[in-house]
C-alpha cells in the first residue's frame, strides 16, 4: 500500500511529514460493537461479502526468488522477492478458513503486493485480480517468477487470463491524467479493485488513472480517465522549497448502484485531507464527481439504504505522520454529506464490506503481516445504523 499511496504510478517513497486530519461531521456513538474476527492475516486488502461469508484477499509476504530493482528512496536499490504466499481467506462469524492459497506475492522490504480484490460467481468460483510492480514499457515486469506472469492480471479462470499491464501500456496516460511524483511513467499498471458490472467485470486501475471494462471473455475497453488535482507539495518533501505538483486521481475502490459506478480516489502526493473524491461513471457518459471532502479513500461498499462507506488509510492524507489514524467515513445517498463514524482504532484500512442488515466488517492494519505487531486483521463492526 505505501507503494500504492506515495505516487500513484507505483513509484515508492516513504513520506512522514505532519498531517492534519480533515474535521468531517461525526456519528453519535451509540451502542457501536467492534470485534476481531480475523488476526494474523498477510496484507489484507479488499473485501466482498457474500451470502456464504466475507472473502478477504491477503496479498502475502513474497517469498525466496528475488531481483533487484529501483529502492524507496531516488537512486537506490531494493530486492523484489517473489513466492506464493498470496492468498484468500473466507471469513463466517469467527470462523475463518482459508479460499484460496499459493497464490503470487511479491514483497519489497516489508510492503506486500499481490492479489487485492476477488470476485465470486454464482457456482462460487472466485477470479482473482494482481496489482503490479516493476512494470516496462511493453506492459511485462522484471519480477521473478512466480509473480512475473501474474502481475497486473485478472484471472477470471485457471485457462482465463486477462492483462490489465499490457492494454495499460498499449494505451498510455495523457496530460490529463498523467502527473505526480519524479520518475513516474505514462505505461504503469496497478490493477487493484475489481466489480461485476453487467455481463462483465469493472476494474480500478490505480497507476493509470482509469477504470477498465473486461467482458467475460477478456476483451477490454477503457470506460474512464480521472484527472489529475493541482497541488502543492510542502518543503522538506522534494527539496527545500514547496513543489507545485499535478496529484493523480489514484481510483483505489469501486461500488455499483443501479447502471452507475461508483469510484473511490486515494488521492496522490501530497494528498491533503479532503481532496479525495468518489466519482460517478455512468457508461457513456463524462464521469461526475459525486462526493468531495474524504481522504485517501481505499475501499467503499453501499450499504441498503444507498448510503456509500469509505475507508480511509489516513484521515491526515498520505503526508500525514504515521501515527495518524485512518477512519470509516459514510457518504449520504445524494453524495453532499460525509459524516466520519464512531469507530476507534483503524490504522491503514483498506477494506470494506458491509451486510444487507447493516453489519460492516473493514479491513485493519492493511500493509502489515501475520507476524507484525500488531498483524494483519478484519474487524466486524455492528451498531452503525
Amino acid at each position: 500500500m505505501k507503494r500504492l499511496i506515495a505516487s500513484t504510478a507505483g513509484c515508492l517513497l516513504v513520506l512522514t511529514a505532519a498531517g492534519a486530519a480533515t474535521a468531517l461531521p461525526a456519528a453519535a456513538a451509540g451502542k457501536v460493537r467492534v470485534k476481531v474476527v480475523a488476526s494474523g492475516l498477510n496484507s489484507p486488502k479488499h473485501l466482498l461479502y457474500t451470502a456464504h461469508g466475507v472473502y478477504v484477499v491477503e496479498s502475502g509476504t513474497g517469498g525466496s526468488s528475488c531481483v533487484t530493482g529501483p529502492g524507496l528512496e531516488p537512486g537506490k536499490t531494493a530486492q523484489y522477492c517473489a513466492g506464493t504466499t498470496g492468498s484468500v481467506a473466507l471469513i463466517k462469524g469467527s470462523h475463518v478458513t482459508t479460499a484460496l492459497s499459493g497464490l503470487g506475492s511479491v514483497t519489497e522490504g516489508e510492503e506486500a503486493s499481490g492479489p487485492s480484490a476477488v470476485t465470486v460467481s454464482a457456482h462460487g468460483k472466485l477470479s482473482v485480480l494482481y496489482q503490479d510492480v516493476l512494470v516496462e514499457a511493453d506492459g511485462k515486469n522484471g519480477l521473478a517468477e512466480p509473480a512475473k506472469a501474474l502481475a497486473g492480471t485478472f484471472r477470471i479462470s485457471p485457462s482465463l487470463s486477462v492483462n490489465i499491464a499490457a492494454y495499460d501500456a498499449a494505451h498510455p496516460q495523457d496530460a490529463a491524467t498523467f502527473g505526480g511524483t519524479p520518475g513516474e511513467t505514462t505505461y504503469d499498471s496497478d490493477p487493484y479493485d475489481v466489480v461485476p458490472y453487467k455481463s462483465g467485470y469493472v476494474v480500478a486501475d490505480a497507476a493509470a488513472n482509469s477504470i477498465l471494462l473486461v467482458s467475460r471473455t477478456g476483451a477490454i475497453s477503457r470506460l474512464a480517465y480521472f484527472p489529475t488535482l493541482p497541488e502543492t507539495v510542502p518543503a522538506g518533501v522534494f527539496g527545500p522549497k514547496p513543489v507545485p505538483v499535478d496529484a493523480q486521481a489514484v481510483p483505489t475502490s469501486l461500488a455499483v448502484r443501479g447502471n452507475a459506478i461508483y469510484v473511490g480516489l486515494l488521492r496522490g502526493v501530497p494528498s491533503e485531507p479532503g481532496t479525495a473524491y468518489i466519482y460517478r461513471v455512468v457508461p457513456g457518459h463524462k464521469p461526475q464527481v459525486w462526493a468531495k471532502g474524504l481522504s485517501a479513500v481505499t475501499a467503499i461498499a453501499f450499504d441498503s439504504k444507498g448510503r456509500l462507506l469509505a475507508t480511509e488509510y489516513s484521515t491526515g492524507g498520505l503526508l500525514a505522520a504515521p501515527k495518524v489514524p485512518g477512519a470509516l467515513v459514510r457518504v449520504s445517498a445524494n453524495g453532499k454529506k460525509v459524516t466520519a463514524l464512531p469507530v476507534s482504532g483503524l490504522v491503514e484500512p483498506t477494506g470494506v464490506a458491509v451486510s444487507p442488515s447493516g453489519d460492516i466488517w473493514v479491513a485493519n492494519n492493511g500493509t502489515s503481516s501475520a507476524t507484525a505487531k500488531p498483524s494483519g486483521e478484519v474487524l466486524e463492526i455492528t451498531g452503525l445504523h
